[in-house]
């Protein structure tokens, strides 16, 4: 070991021991000072004169020069190694018995072996390490490609952030505009009423100078001949004026009874966040966690049980009272749950089991709740029999989850839970539907939540949710009533008490547009613009065109302002069910009730029946409005602000929807959100 230091140090024994800096190779040693020196250090420090003449000067020699490789003991050579002892050895040392039975081979090849073994090792280890090298500098690339994503991330999400803010500037322009058009609308219909009521004060103050002329006449005869008349017609007029102008109210408010609903805006920025994405495989596209399904197997039981509520209850408007929209439905936020790993076959399997099993046993909505309405019962089964599958899903999630881990249910699943606590700040109500979050029980052991409202009018509560999300949104209600919710909590050992009650009020009046896909969709040949605010179609065949809200109670009141008006056409305007006939003029069929309209009368129509002609036509500018009194179940009509003809259709009973009937040559637009026009002289 000494000899391999002695050569590893070799070249640093040899330089110049005098030099300043950067020391030379030495040339000379001197024996006597025990220095080495270099040509010129030697000439400077070391003259061969004086007292230093007598130095003996010498090439310096390395250490291994000055050693060999010999017993210490005998003086001989080391020629061999005991691989026993592990220790070089001499030829005398084998031979004095110090070594016996020893295993013994000569040095050089004990030292071949081990320098073999340490050349294959400092293989391995060069290996290793060019291979951590290449490490590294895959470390220093990826840390490259870190700030290349990153700016590109960050560029993407300004994109996004500048999308939404000029979305949200999009939609502060189409709010702004519907205030001007509001405003514009109020003030033609309050001239409108101006205009007539100045009309009417006109005709009344020319009829009062006649009769007064006719005070003047002296001739008995001449003023009875006049007499009777004037005075029926002043009667009339003294009533007419009672009941058109006495009794007025201006038609329009001059408040603006609306406000702006950004809550929800507002809890979606705040909740504005990255969502996590999982790994692919190169070519793949990335998933965000959680959704990294394939076609016939679910990794996660929520997101099955998830899918059941939000494709699958589908709430129908026999649910609530048989008398509100047909399209309402459930739309409730999902939240993350942990379960079980589930096949997405055997679930299926096991709620079609548990579906027919059901079917044998109920139809209704839950086995101890019954409902009055007949029509319901098929809506009402079905969605019984899923909300049932849903809770047994969740016990078979269960006892799924203690059979694979082999411990029993907690000791809280023996315990009803209980009763939630409803979060005030997060219900809402907008036009005719409410939000209804609550918050789960402390200390309790929760399987799913029931939701359920009452109808509007303090009767009765119906469920009209089964799951386990905590907030619920329900469509479809009805406008300008008060709803009172309440939900309760469960679990495998029954349902616990409900929490406190909360009221809703939904909107007095209907914001709505036409909806293309109740009207038809592509294939009806309408065309929809301005938010689908607006209607006109290119054939000569009448089109039906719906609404997006279908009433069953209360008073409403729409208009139609005639945008385009240039052929020789019949617009047909009312009110339809659901099932109407969407290739036929409005008022074709039974389920139908129309007033049709050209530029110079009008006449009602249903199934096929026109009758009552009544004088005024419209024209490009001209207002239609419609009066669904669903309270009187009437339903009226105004042209231009003034009644055309008396009520038109009386008896009206069951949920109906806006509707319009055009062809080529009309463009019409909807106004809605109007307060209804006094009709007390009806």
């Amino acid at each position: 070991m000494e000899s391999i230091v002695d050569r590893f140090c070799a070249r640093e024994a040899l330089r110049c021991q005098m030099c300043e800096t950067d020391p030379k190779v030495a040339s000379l040693v001197c024996e006597q000072c025990e220095i080495r020196y270099c040509d010129a250090c030697r000439e400077l420090c070391h003259p061969a004169r004086g007292p230093l003449a007598k130095h003996n000067l010498v090439k310096p020699k390395g250490a291994a020069q000055q050693r060999e490789s010999v017993c210490g003991e005998h003086e001989e050579v080391l020629s061999m190694y005991c691989l026993t002892c592990k220790i070089p050895a001499c030829a005398e040392c084998i031979n004095d018995q110090r070594h016996p039975q020893h295993e013994v081979q000569p040095i050089t090849t004990t030292c071949k072996a081990q320098k073999t073994e340490l050349s294959h090792n400092l293989q391995q280890l060069s290996e290793k390490a060019r291979s951590t090298t290449e490490f590294i500098q895959r470390l220093k690339g990826m840390s490259d490609k870190v700030t290349e994503s990153c700016i590109e991330f960050e560029r993407l999400v300004t994109a996004q952030c500048e999308a939404l803010i000029q979305a949200i500037h999009d939609r502060r322009e189409y709010l702004l505009e519907a205030i001007r058009m509001d405003k514009e609308t109020k003030i033609r219909i309050l001239k409108d009423q101006q205009s007539n009521c100045t009309g009417k004060l006109q005709q009344t103050t020319g009829l009062i100078q006649f009769c007064i002329e006719a005070l003047k006449e002296t001739d008995s005869a001449a003023f009875l001949q006049v007499g009777s008349m004037l005075i029926n017609r002043v009667a009339n007029t003294d009533m007419t004026w009672h009941q058109e102008v006495t009794n007025a109210a201006p038609r329009v408010s001059p408040i603006v009874d609306l406000t702006l609903d950004d809550a929800a805006v507002l809890r979606s920025i705040d909740n504005l966040n990255f969502i996590q994405m999982k790994p692919a495989k190169d070519g793949d596209e990335r998933l965000p966690a959680g959704e990294m399904l394939d076609e016939h197997y679910i990794s996660n039981t929520s997101s099955f049980t998830t899918s059941i509520l939000s494709t699958n209850t589908v709430i129908n408007a026999s649910l609530l009272d048989n008398t509100t929209n047909n399209t309402n439905n459930i739309n409730c936020n999902n939240h993350t749950n942990n379960h079980t790993t589930t096949n997405n076959s055997t679930i299926t399997n096991l709620m079609t089991a548990m579906a027919i099993n059901d079917c044998n046993k109920t139809s209704t909505l839950r086995s101890t709740k019954s409902y009055k309405s007949s029509s319901s019962s098929s809506s009402s089964t079905t969605l019984s029999l899923k909300m049932n599958a849903f809770r047994k899903l969740i016990n078979y999630d269960e006892t799924i989850s203690c059979t694979h881990t082999n411990l029993p249910l907690s000791s809280t699943c023996c315990i009803p839970p209980q009763p939630p606590a409803i979060i005030p700040e997060d219900c809402s109500a907008e036009n005719n539907s409410v939000t209804v979050a609550w918050q789960a029980p402390n200390h309790s052991f929760v399987e799913g939540y029931v939701l359920e409202l009452d109808d509007g009018s303090g009767g009765e509560f119906r469920e009209v949710y089964c799951g386990k999300e905590t907030i619920c949104t329900v469509d479809g209600l009805h406008f300008n009533s008060m709803y009172n919710a309440r939900v309760k909590a469960f679990n495998s050992a029954g349902e616990g008490e409900y929490s406190e009650l909360i009221g809703l009020q939904t909107a007095e009046v209907a914001w709505f547009t036409f909806d293309p896909v109740l009207s038809g969709g592509p294939g009806s040949g309408l065309i929809f613009s301005n938010n689908n605010a607006t209607v006109s179609v290119e054939g000569w065949e009448h089109r039906v065109a719906l609404g997006s809200v279908g009433f069953s109670r209360g008073i409403h009141y729409w208009e139609f302002t005639i945008d385009n008006y240039t052929a020789d056409t019949d617009p047909a305007f009312g009110v339809a069910r659901i099932d109407v006939n969407r290739n036929k003029m409005l008022g074709k069929d039974e389920k139908s009730f129309a007033m049709y309209i050209d530029r110079q009368r009008s006449w009602f129509q249903h199934n096929s029946v026109h009758e009552r002609r009544v004088e005024g036509g419209i024209s490009t500018g001209s207002t239609i409005g419609v009066l669904l009194n669903l309270e009187r179940h009437t339903l009226s009509f105004l042209v231009n602000g003034m009644p055309q003809g008396s009520i038109a259709f009386r008896d009206l009973y069951g949920v109906f929807y806006p509707a319009v009937s055009i062809n080529r040559g009309v463009t019409l637009t909807l106004h809605t959100a109007l307060d209804a026009p006094q009709m007390d002289y009806f």
